[in-house]
């Protein structure tokens, strides 16, 4: 009797199993896999671009490597309809999963450190953010000062000046001005709270007017301990009726400032000119770090109505309770910068 010879898988047959094993595993490698390099790209994807223009832009600036894969998942997946224009940045070799979803939710997928100091406006905060992560600094500006917008997320101003808490952020390069604009509305609303808004009520100010103070505060005091007398000296001005003489508001209303202030400037018939007109100005003059704000809350108690800067460079002031005293240390200053001349 014959015995059946028992066959083997034919060589072939293993090869193309290891093709398609190999093939399957670059796929998944390419697609889902992949890890980005530190090197980065910058990617533009102008309003209007067809799917093949989105397709030269990613291979052209080096995020994708493989078209063929990328257009593969975005038609398979039906997402090559709805890439959102913008300019985004990623990481060179950003595997093509990361990469699609990143461009239908429209944001790249690396975050850029930025840091607002303190006293910083609304103006200067838009050129770091156009030169850090690409924003358009026109738009942000202008949705910053939008009342409807400013409505919508909760603001009865006509500026969101004062209301964006300077801090350092870790943003998306190319996030929008809107959702950037509301995420630092919601850090500055965490920091001042209704506890902080009872504080202003206690010291005869409202929440708004609170942050106003607190933005002059910032543009006077160069040195921490000075925060609070100088809150206390401005609250003294407005108690009495004094015109508040605060440089910082004419620094605000200059449209080539800062610069150094002439006496033509006080002059300047605007409602930020605190020479001129008496009371807090219309809006705050810049964005306030949290320790000018605690300082406005939590002034110090004194009798000072004058102060000026001291002639030594250490950013520290003389406080004056008459206007005798102050022509005295007004004439020291002088005499000190003219002698260092």
């Amino acid at each position: 009797m014959a015995v059946a010879r028992r066959r083997g898988v034919h060589p072939i047959v293993l090869v193309l199993i290891g093709i398609v094993l190999i093939f399957v595993g670059y796929i998944a490698w390419e697609l889902w896999l992949r890890s980005g390099s530190s090197d980065e790209v910058i990617v533009r994807i102008p309003e209007g671009a067809s799917f093949t223009q989105i397709l030269d832009s990613l291979e052209s600036s080096g995020a994708i490597s493989n078209r063929a894969a990328f257009k593969l998942l975005a038609t398979a997946t039906g997402d090559d309809a709805h890439i959102r224009p913008g300019t985004y940045k990623f990481e060179r070799g950003t595997a093509s999963a990361q990469l699609l979803s990143a461009l239908v939710e429209g944001r790249s997928t690396v975050k850029v450190k930025v840091t607002f100091p303190e006293g910083i406006t609304i103006r200067r905060m838009a050129s770091i953010l156009s030169r850090d992560i690409g924003i358009d600094s026109s738009e942000f500006v202008s949705l910053a000062n939008n009342r409807e917008f400013l409505k919508s997320v909760g603001i009865n101003a006509s500026t969101a000046e004062g209301y964006l808490l300077p801090d350092t952020y870790f943003l998306f390069f190319g996030e929008d001005a809107r959702t950037l604009l509301q995420r630092l509305i919601e850090e500055f609303r965490a920091f001042y709270d209704d506890e902080m808004k009872e504080r202003a009520k206690a010291i005869g100010l409202d929440a708004y007017d609170a942050i106003i103070l607190a933005s002059i505060v910032e543009g006077e005091a160069r040195v921490d301990e000075e925060r609070p007398v100088i809150a206390g000296l401005y609250l003294n001005r407005l108690r009495r009726g004094i015109k508040l003489a605060a440089d910082p508001t004419i620094q605000y209303m200059l449209p080539d400032g800062p610069r150094r202030i002439l006496y033509r400037d006080l002059r300047i018939d605007n409602p930020y000119n605190t020479y001129m007109y008496a009371g807090l100005p219309p809006s705050p003059i810049n964005n306030p770090g949290r320790s000018s704000i605690r300082a406005a809350l939590s002034p110090s108690k004194h009798d000072y109505i004058y102060m000026v800067a001291k002639a030594d460079g250490s950013g520290r002031h003389t406080f004056t309770r008459t206007g005798s005293e102050h022509d005295r240390a007004v004439r020291e200053y002088r005499k000190r910068v003219d002698t260092s001349d």
